[in-house]
């Protein structure tokens, strides 16, 4: 619960918390943010070498014709909760939980972004007729993410640095309207090309919704135990969120089921909603875990969404999701090779053999399967280019 929501009990009035200074503490992404890349295309999986005799070349790579690979970037569109609780420290960060979502978003990224298209929305937006609990909007368009050149440098890329660059233009404030910056997202995300992905970070349970009524149980008041004034708490038979009680109070109902509607909307569009709960969510969990069914990624235990409780656990969740989304052990071609026997794999310039077991093979003319260790290495984030190449016989394992 928005500790700023709660407080507003008092006066019928939704607070807003203040924002960190951005003088309080270091620029996180000033030592990756500069610099800049060469070479590469947009796909990061396809580099051209001049023609000439089946012998290794320049970059090391044995053959005379690169094979293209058919790249289809997935759409991954960031909502981000920005509401005022986000102000508060991330354990294990110097950094409030919003700034530390901003930093966990750069690293993957940077690690996985020249496989990505991707976008971003925060919500609430400032404005509004009630105040805290406008509904999100996108702020970042969907668009190819840089070349891979920037990764392997380790630099952010210009487009991760104006993503960053908008997402630091918001401060924490107000509450959550989870399920209201969904439907208003639901256009948008839809008119997307190819597969689109959503990942929701939030650090609480969906509020703002005033057409909402709940019993004291689905109450974020009560739930809780928020202060209705200096002598009362907010416990049954007392409804915090009873509007004859508090005027405001169906904005601090659980939005439970308009938010999994929302989600489930999606999804049946085609479009998987991933749910990252922040630290504060914990006692939400299980409307996380409703809303991660209805996206379509419900993990196989419980929690069913992924629980984050310090600054490590965020980028790892992150990194989870973004390669999960970004990295196919399937590699489709553009057009099938003259002769299969003489087709060689590459991650980064280095020779991936042929091999059943840990290495890669064909399942058709225009298509190969990257198994155990060679799948495994890419599926780690530390691979930026796959190259297949036509000229030389087959290294097998």
């Amino acid at each position: 619960m928005r500790r700023q929501l709660l407080a507003a009990l008092v006066t019928g009035l939704l607070a807003a918390s203040h924002a960190c200074s951005s003088g309080d503490r270091p620029d996180p992404f000033g030592g990756a943010g500069g610099g800049s890349g060469g070479g590469g295309n947009a796909g990061g999986l396809d580099v051209g070498i001049p023609d000439g005799p089946p012998s290794p070349d320049a970059d090391g790579l044995c053959g005379n014709t690169i094979i293209p690979v058919v790249v289809e970037r997935p759409n991954v569109f960031f909502v981000v909760d920005r509401s005022g609780s986000m102000i508060e420290a991330l354990p294990k960060s110097t950094y409030n939980k919003y700034v530390s979502a901003r930093i966990a978003i750069s690293k993957v990224l940077r690690s996985v972004g020249h496989r990505l298209r991707y976008g971003a929305a925060v919500f609430p937006m400032p404005g509004g007729t009630i105040a805290g609990c406008n509904p999100g909007k996108e702020i970042f368009p969907t668009q190819d993410g840089d070349p891979p050149s920037f990764a392997q440098q380790g630099l952010n890329g210009p487009v991760l640095k104006k993503l960053l660059t908008t997402l630091a233009a918001y401060q924490p404030e107000g509450g959550t309207p989870t399920s209201g910056s969904i439907e208003a997202l639901v256009p948008t995300l839809t008119a997307l090309p190819g597969k689109t992905f959503v990942v929701l970070a939030t650090d609480g349970a969906p509020n703002c919704n005033p057409s909402a009524s709940c019993p004291a149980s689905e109450c974020m008041a009560n739930i809780e135990g928020a202060m209705l004034d200096p002598n009362t708490k907010c416990a049954e038979p007392i409804n915090c969120c009873d509007p004859k009680l508090v005027v405001d109070g169906p904005l601090y109902c659980v939005d439970r089921q308009a938010t999994v509607d929302a989600v489930q909307k999606l999804f049946d569009a085609g479009i998987k909603t991933y749910v990252i709960g922040m630290p504060g969510a914990e006692v939400y969990a299980n409307v996380l875990n409703e809303v991660a069914t209805a996206g379509g990624t419900a993990k196989q235990v419980l929690p069913y969404y992924y629980p984050v409780q310090d600054e490590p656990q965020l980028t790892a969740s992150l990194q989870e999701i973004g390669i999960k989304v970004a990295i196919s052990c399937t590699v489709d071609l553009g057009q099938a090779p003259p002769d299969k026997n003489l087709v060689n794999v590459y991650f980064d310039t280095k020779l991936v053999q042929s091999s059943p077991t840990d290495g890669w093979g064909w399942t058709s003319d225009k298509t190969l399967e990257l198994n155990g260790a060679a799948c495994d290495q890419l599926k780690s984030g530390n691979v930026y280019q796959v190259q297949v190449v036509a000229g030389c016989p087959t290294s097998v394992k």
